[in-house]
């Protein structure tokens, strides 16, 4: 796979492969990477059957999926097809997928289109069997409205007097406080010593934070080579075919299983159905990956905030951020991406990042140790993986260690293992050399709000970047895709047909004998679909197009509405949308015609 990417295993390529082989054996992790290669193997046999596989790429570098986080480091994975982003050319460090000291079996998320996910969750039950590979449980546990409501009903209370009680909660969170919140409300400080009542909140408390029931991870699996039911109890899912771990991710990763994450990304849904309408529409076949990265006419387009239906950078603070950063090369998508992010915010980052990088501000660091860590942006903290390089330079703390410290900032209740990690950082920077007033600022830097890996800002960068090339180049595929991928992203239908108009796409009704289920391009506009119709569903949607195959057109609502049989309101919801205006431009005049055919 080297050889292929590259032309030949140059020193630096061996140098890196070198190095991780040596941790890969350090920590056992051959067999585990070995999976998930089998895993994109079987996502690739996916594409081929459904007619998915883009045909100008050769087959082992159709990417079925995309990985995410801090894994996209690892070249290993890059070379396998488990990630996008070549780490060499962005110069994406180890330490936090691959630390030296890893304690624990690292996490690797791979994104799938949505049709590829749902059958290759599937597939992987099938080839390794319901006791080798099960979904991951999700423990749904007691919050305090769920259990004042359960309680009341099971206790007989007034179903009025409870409802209200449990909406008056507001945003307290824990049942131990449920006494004094009814205390102070006037309607209920009467009942907190009342019989019954008092049961109540004497149950609240041990019933918060406990079980509720078992519901299935969204993607998550485990896969052993020990049988799964020797260890854990299993049990079949909702839909055929699923089975699922009765515990949840955290005691999973615990007890060190091998965890996948398969998650679902409409972006790339989107991605690849535009591919596909091109290829339809002009018989090209485009690769995504070896698209010009460096087209400033589209770095143009994202810097005038042109981004409404683009990955990643579509929200608010993005559009608000995106015009002042001017991205100008995939490192920049990559910062503007992890820039956004409420870790970065939290203290005041991503003002400091621009202002830096505009020019308003000198470039300064609390001390030089930081310098290795944040010269690459601006002196701020922008990514996970620079909170681990801090801690390892300023404090000396091991690559497992620096890891461990960011962690414990995202946790609960985690102060008294705060003031423990602060007095290891204090010590280890004292012997750097660093003062304690700096160490100090340098560690309230830290923080437990999110933010991203920094090689997965790089594997949605490119992510973002591809989808803005698509909406520049290919604009009537983006929003017909983007349109039958919904919901996905921040806009509304509404918001989406204006932006398609502003880039000279027309936005068509449904048609009942033009349109298909789907949106499709109807020469250079957008033909709305029988599924963008409120009500319709796709058993009506389908029966229309089954209909119109079989024996022609439609001549008329009457005949519309003898062959497909629709109930009246989905007769009606179509004739609103202007399904019917090939029959008559008189709406009004339709909808009394339909009622009168539906009068028994």
């Amino acid at each position: 796979a080297a050889v292929r990417r590259y032309g030949s295993v140059t020193d630096r390529v061996a140098a890196r492969l070198n190095e991780e082989f040596r941790l890969i054996r350090k920590h056992n992790l051959a067999g585990f990477l070995l999976i998930y290669h089998d895993i994109i193997e079987l996502a690739r046999e996916i594409m081929v059957e459904l007619g998915l596989a883009n045909p100008g790429v050769p087959y082992e570098e159709n990417m079925p999926g995309r990985g995410r986080g801090s894994s996209v480091a690892m070249l290993v994975g890059y070379l396998i097809g488990l990630s996008h982003i070549d780490p060499l050319q962005y110069n994406l460090t180890l330490e936090r997928f691959l630390p030296e000291d890893m304690s624990s079996v690292p996490d690797i998320d791979l994104d799938f289109p949505r049709n590829i996910r749902e059958e290759l969750i599937k597939r992987v039950h099938e080839k390794w069997g319901w006791e080798h590979a099960v979904l991951t449980g999700m423990i749904d546990t007691y919050q305090v409205k769920g259990a004042i409501r359960d309680l009341g009903k099971a206790l007989g209370l007034p179903p009025v007097e409870v409802d209200r009680l449990a909406d008056s909660t507001g945003m307290m969170h824990h049942a131990p406080d449920l006494e004094s919140e009814m205390a102070s409300q006037p309607d209920f400080k009467d009942k907190v010593k009342a019989p019954v009542w008092a049961d109540l909140i004497r149950l609240a408390k041990e019933l918060d934070g406990f079980p509720k029931y078992l519901a299935q991870h969204p993607g998550g699996m485990v896969i052993s080579s020990t049988p799964i039911t020797e260890m854990v109890p299993v049990q079949r899912g909702a839909m055929d075919g699923r089975y699922i771990c009765q515990w949840d991710k955290d005691s999973i990763d615990d007890a060190g299983f091998v965890k996948i994450d398969f998650l679902a990304l409409g972006a790339l849904s989107q991605l690849q159905e535009a591919l596909q309408l091109v290829q339809k529409r002009t018989g090209k076949s485009v690769d995504l990956s070896r698209i010009d990265f460096n087209d400033q006419a589209v770095y143009d387009m994202l810097c005038n905030a042109d981004t409404i239906g683009i990955f990643q950078v579509e929200s608010a603070a993005q559009i608000q951020t995106i015009p002042r950063l001017k991205p100008r090369n995939l490192v920049d998508m990559a910062h503007e991406v992890g820039a956004v992010r409420p870790g970065v915010g939290v203290n005041h980052g991503v003002s400091q990042y621009l202002a830096r990088r505009q020019g308003k501000e000198a470039i300064t660091y609390d001390h030089p140790l930081e310098k290795r860590a944040l010269e690459r942006t601006l002196g701020i903290i922008l990514f996970q993986d620079q909170v681990n390089q801090v801690a390892i330079d300023v404090a000396g703390f091991s690559g497992g260690e620096a890891d461990q410290l960011r962690r414990a900032f995202g946790r609960r209740h985690n102060q008294t293992l705060l003031d423990a990690y602060w007095q290891k950082f204090l010590q280890g920077a004292l012997g750097r050399g660093v003062d304690e007033a700096t160490a100090r600022k340098i560690f309230n830097k830290f923080n437990g709000q999110y933010m991203f890996p920094e090689s997965h800002a790089f594997a949605f960068g490119v992510t973002a970047y591809q989808a803005a090339w698509m909406k520049y180049y290919y604009p009537l595929e983006f929003y017909v895709a983007i349109f039958n991928q919904q919901p996905m992203g921040f806009y509304n239908l509404e918001t989406l047909k204006e932006d398609a108009r502003r880039h000279g796409i027309a936005v068509l009704n449904p048609d009942i004998n033009r349109s298909e289920e789907k949106c499709i391009p109807d020469g250079n506009a957008l033909r709305l679909g029988f599924l963008s119709v409120d009500g319709v569903g796709e058993v009506a949607a389908k029966a229309i197009v089954e209909a119109r195959n079989s024996k022609g057109p439609f001549r008329s609502l009457a005949d519309f509405m003898e062959r497909t049989g629709l109930l009246q309101a989905r007769v009606e919801n179509l004739i609103s949308a202007g399904a019917l205006d090939c029959f008559t431009s008189d709406r009004r005049a339709a909808q009394w015609e339909s009622g009168l055919r539906y009068r028994p």
